[in-house]
């Protein structure tokens, strides 16, 4: 061993625990998000945490930067020992000890990284062997041991003459699987406080089947119009609550396992039949809605009497009179906002069906005292200007309107002033809410094309919630001669009729 090698491997040996113990992704999260990674959750600092606490940019930039820090300890060790591969292992176990010793991390993308620039056939028969081994199986567990044991092996199949390579790859992969051992998983915290763009990670790498949710595209003709309507104004960026779909027909066990839920994070669990809230028939109050649902078992028994409610003789005609389709219902479970004010909402009025009033109706409370009819709620019918609606194609999305982001009771207002020429009614209502939600059914309705709109909302203290939209059935084509009166006056004849009417 030369000098130059002598001081290169007290480099290896110094250099590469204090690169793996460098906090880059608690500084990353702290400088973009404001927290601090080692006070929440788990308490690690590593990449699955950036992803959960600090959502989509934050894990990116968390990947990159210990990615940088496995390659360049490789590179490092290359650098003094261009002809000894063995070396960059070496650098590898010593980051990794640095980066759990001092960093809280496990060090497996360092790792991974890491083990590209070493050897990058290898690499790729690990992953190639790994990821159809974790699609068929789907168990994060048992992928990340058969990493661990492929490493070592993968490496004495391609070096069989070099033995010393598989000796420290499988040290490496016992260090690994050791720190496993010893940290906490943050793939195990409850998946509904995971950052909602982080959702799809998150869904993959639990390993969960096929869990579908509202950040998904869904078809009404398979889980109903009330779930895809609430994934399609997600997608648009309105506030919807976190919520997932048992398809009809599906096992509700991996759904129950991932969820979580506990007593701090109730779930709402509801029906989505198909032809539920359409354009023709709203079955309000025919299907089952089971509240305040806050460990397995409740979660699992809400699921089996919403979807008896679907045979009940009263669902059964209901269908039957309004003619929809007998077939099967999707079960739609939601994150439970706890409301300081909640209520419905009318873009127009569906008494006196006539008009430009949007009526609203609201108590302090969660959205069940109105919804129930069980309680009197407030009434108010509120005239906005012309210019209260931002958006008026459905094809362009909510992303930074004001509606979205969370505000006080008294901020509602938006930069454009008093939007509302009218409000009728008092009550316990903030102004600035009953015009926010003004605003919003009525935003809803331009969205879909001018159908008016029926909505369900929350506000709990910091952020108004749309939890359901549906067209007002109540609304059916008035006829009318007031436009005709003006060139056909007095008793429009039949054969007058006859000849106007396919005109029109």
């Amino acid at each position: 061993m030369t000098l130059t090698q002598v001081w290169g491997a007290l480099l290896i040996f110094t250099i590469c625990p204090v690169l793996g113990g460098v906090p880059l992704i608690a500084w990353i999260t702290y400088v973009l998000t404001g927290h601090q990674l080692a006070r929440l959750g788990t308490g690690n600092v590593s990449v699955s945490a950036a992803f959960y606490h600090g959502g989509r940019l934050v894990g990116i930039l968390a990947v990159l930067s210990e990615a940088g820090k496995g390659i360049a300890a490789v590179l490092l060790a290359r650098y003094f020992f261009p002809t000894e591969p063995t070396w960059e292992l070496i650098a590898l176990i010593m980051l990794v000890m640095g980066r759990y010793w001092l960093g809280k991390g496990a060090g497996t993308t360092n790792v991974v990284w890491g083990f590209v620039v070493h050897d990058l056939v290898a690499s790729f028969l690990i992953f190639l062997i790994g990821s159809i081994s974790f699609t068929i199986l789907r168990d994060r567990k048992s992928g990340k041991i058969g990493v661990l044991i492929l490493m070592p092996l993968i490496l004495a199949l391609r070096y069989p003459q070099d033995s010393s390579r598989a000796i420290l790859a499988a040290i490496l992969g016992l260090l690994l699987g050791w720190i496993y051992r010893k940290i906490p998983d943050d793939l195990d915290l409850p998946s509904q406080e995971v950052k909602g763009e982080s959702q799809r990670v998150f869904r993959f790498f639990r390993g969960d089947r096929a869990i579908v949710s509202l950040d998904d595209k869904l078809d009404a003709q398979q889980v109903g119009q009330k779930a895809a309507t609430l994934a399609q104004l997600k997608q648009w960026c309105y506030p919807i609550p976190p919520g997932w779909v048992l398809p009809p027909g599906d096992d509700a066990t991996p759904l129950i396992k991932y969820l979580n839920v506990s007593e701090a994070q109730p779930l709402v669990v509801r029906s989505s039949a198909v032809g539920e809230d359409s354009e023709f028939a709203s079955a309000a109050g025919v299907y089952q809605s089971v509240l305040h649902v806050t460990s397995p078992y409740a979660l699992q028994e809400a699921i089996t009497l919403v979807l008896a409610s679907y045979r009940k003789p009263v669902a059964a005609q209901y269908r039957q009179d309004n003619s929809l389709p007998d077939i099967s219902m999707a079960v739609l479970i939601q994150q439970q906002i706890r409301g300081v004010f909640s209520g419905v909402a009318f873009s127009r009025d569906p008494i006196a069906q006539q008009g430009e009033a949007i009526l609203i109706e609201g108590l302090p409370g969660d959205a069940t005292r109105v919804v129930s009819g069980q309680v009197t709620p407030e009434q108010y019918r509120v005239y906005l200007q012309e210019s209260a609606v931002a958006f008026k194609d459905s094809s362009l999305d909510r992303r930074g309107d004001a509606g979205t982001r969370g505000r006080g009771e008294n901020e509602f207002a938006t930069s454009e002033g008093n939007l509302v020429s009218q409000i009728e009614g008092s009550g316990d209502l903030p102004p600035a809410l009953v015009q926010e939600v003004a605003i919003l059914a009525r935003e809803l309705e331009n969205r879909y094309h001018g159908i008016p709109q029926d909505i369900e909302w929350t506000y709990d203290g910091q952020q108004l919630w749309l939890l359901q939209a549906r067209p007002i059935t109540t609304l059916q084509p008035i006829w009318t001669r007031k436009i005709a009166a003006e060139v056909i006056p007095g008793l429009i004849r039949p054969l007058t009729w006859s000849i106007n009417r396919p005109l029109t």
